[in-house]
């Protein structure tokens, strides 16, 4: 078990470990506890960058530019990684930015430069 839990630790293709209620947000510093918002960045180096909210993860790649390995986002149930996720525009979200991750083809949703377009004021709502 031991040996399992390191190889996780070490796969960088493994989904995000967040300790949810026990981590802020990398960009706005709010406690990140509602697993259903939840984004990470994984820089090509260096730890993770977890958000609270899509449009927090979205805002902080605008600011500082970082080098993006992955970014993760939490459905429902799950981690999905940007290439596996879409978003529905549902208005209730820690930061405001009222998107929601759900599975690429789900009905309705929006792709992720749309999202962000939507998030950073830029999209059509």
């Amino acid at each position: 078990m031991i040996l399992f839990l390191l190889a996780c630790a070490n796969d960088p293709n493994a989904p995000p470990d967040v300790a949810f209620d026990h981590v802020a947000c990398d960009h706005c510093g709010m406690l990140v506890s509602e697993a259903r918002h939840a984004a990470v960045i994984r820089p090509r180096e260096g730890q993770d960058k977890v958000f609270d909210d899509p449009g927090c993860l979205f805002q902080f790649i605008v600011d500082t530019h970082p080098s993006i390995a992955q970014m993760w986002f939490h459905t429902e149930t799950t981690w999905v990684r940007e290439d596996a996720v879409a978003f529905l525009q549902d208005g209730t979200t820690p930061m405001g930015s009222g998107l929601l991750a759900v599975p690429v083809g789900t009905s309705g949703a929006l792709g992720v430069g749309e999202a962000s377009g939507v998030a950073l004021g830029g999209g059509a709502r």
